[in-house]
């Protein structure tokens, strides 16, 4: 999308001259289109650059410029051999220019302050958007209750969100993250479930402007924890009904509301679901031989779900699907050890070249870079 494409009230204009050479609508344009690392740079040039560079109009602005530019991924890597560690990573595809390497990682040094104060071994990525990524831990000490990180791992910008009061300690939970639109809020929602046996869900809702937490009314059936999306500015989960019927709900998050999702006509077991590309996709099956796998061309249309397969010898239950690289490849996580691309075009498969790789690949998921700021959308709780 070009600036010009942007509404006027969504332009930032600046306090002061930028460049006084050249028009200031220029200016503006050539900034809107750099990467966020380099934006970061650009903020010690002068005053007037950051005042611009920061203000929320250029970071909106930006954003809506940037949001489908190819994904990084984020991921824990754990050491396979004592002493063990956990870091968090995140890794970059790279372009044909790059011959000896198709992706390379880079470690976050803001992960030995989040880890630290969390058990690595019950910490979780479990959500992104908008450059943003949801990381959701479980302390011992204090009987598993929940903390949560809201991290940027461009900007390196993280805040830790308070626990929500109204789960009690000791339950199964889950968490995603997601963006309501209409108030321009971070929300972050909750579900749980008191019995191991229960079906009932409660879910929970957290204000990231307001620092507040919210239960919404319980749910007659169980949610499937590990496995959330964010797309349409609705969350979706896989749902199960006490008679053991499939279906998939999306909670929107500006009316706060649960709506059912069509799904592919036939009786099958849904695994999981994903974000393939911008378009809701759902594992249905997993053999021996191959990965089932439905993608909703156009979403909330039951008719524009369309089916592929991708082949998985000797990989039974240990592939989780990643992302899309380009219309054709798949990029799968393999016994959470190393990524593999399938090409359902060519319908060849190879292990992808990773620079610096090493260890486990634990709870990859995709995210954009972004220059949004979590500790802007809480300043005013966080102040108080």
């Amino acid at each position: 999308m070009s600036p010009k494409k942007l509404h006027q009230s969504q332009m930032p204009v600046a306090k002061a001259a930028l460049a006084p050479n050249i028009p200031e609508e220029l200016t503006v344009d050539i900034l809107l289109r750099l990467p966020p690392k380099s934006i970061g740079k650009f903020r010690c040039v002068l005053k007037s650059w950051r005042s611009l560079l920061s203000d929320p109009l250029f970071i909106t602005a930006h954003l809506t410029l940037h949001l489908h530019y190819p994904q990084k991924l984020i991921f824990f890597s754990s050491s396979p051999v004592p002493p063990s560690s956990r870091s968090i990573y995140t890794l970059t595809f790279t372009t044909a220019d790059n011959p000896g390497s198709e992706a390379v990682l880079q470690k976050l040094t803001l992960s030995e302050n989040i880890l630290e104060n969390t058990s690595s071994k019950y910490a979780s990525i479990v959500g992104s958007c908008n450059g943003l990524v949801l990381v959701l831990g479980f302390r011992m000490e204090i009987g598993f209750r929940d903390t949560m990180y809201l991290i940027n791992p461009t900007t390196m910008e993280f805040v830790k969100l308070p626990a929500s009061p109204l789960v009690r300690e000791a339950v199964r939970i889950g968490g995603a993250l997601g963006y309501d639109s209409s108030n321009d809020d971070y929300k972050i929602v909750t579900v749980s479930c008191d019995e191991p046996t229960s079906n009932e869900t409660s879910v929970d809702v957290f204000s990231l402007r307001s620092g507040s937490w919210k239960r919404i009314n319980s749910l007659p059936y169980h949610l499937d924890f590990r496995s959330s999306v964010f797309l349409n500015g609705a969350i979706h989960w896989l749902a199960r009904s006490d008679s053991g019927d499939h279906s998939v709900i999306a909670f929107d998050l500006t009316c706060e509301k649960f709506n059912p999702v069509p799904i592919p006509r036939g009786e099958f077991d849904p695994l999981k679901l994903a974000d393939l590309g911008g378009c809701l996709a759902m594992v249905v099956k997993q053999t021996f031989h191959q990965m089932d796998i439905w993608m909703m061309q156009e979403y909330g249309i039951g008719e524009s779900w369309t089916k592929f397969s991708v082949p998985t010898p000797n990989y039974f239950y240990f592939n989780d699907i990643v992302c899309l690289l380009g219309d054709d490849n798949v990029v799968l996580n393999v016994k959470d050890q190393k990524l593999v691309v399938h090409n359902l075009t060519e319908n060849t498969r190879r292990d992808m070249v990773v620079a610096g790789i090493g260890g486990h690949l634990r709870y990859l998921i995709g995210f954009s870079e972004s220059l949004v700021s979590p500790i802007y959308y809480c300043q005013n709780w966080r102040a108080t």
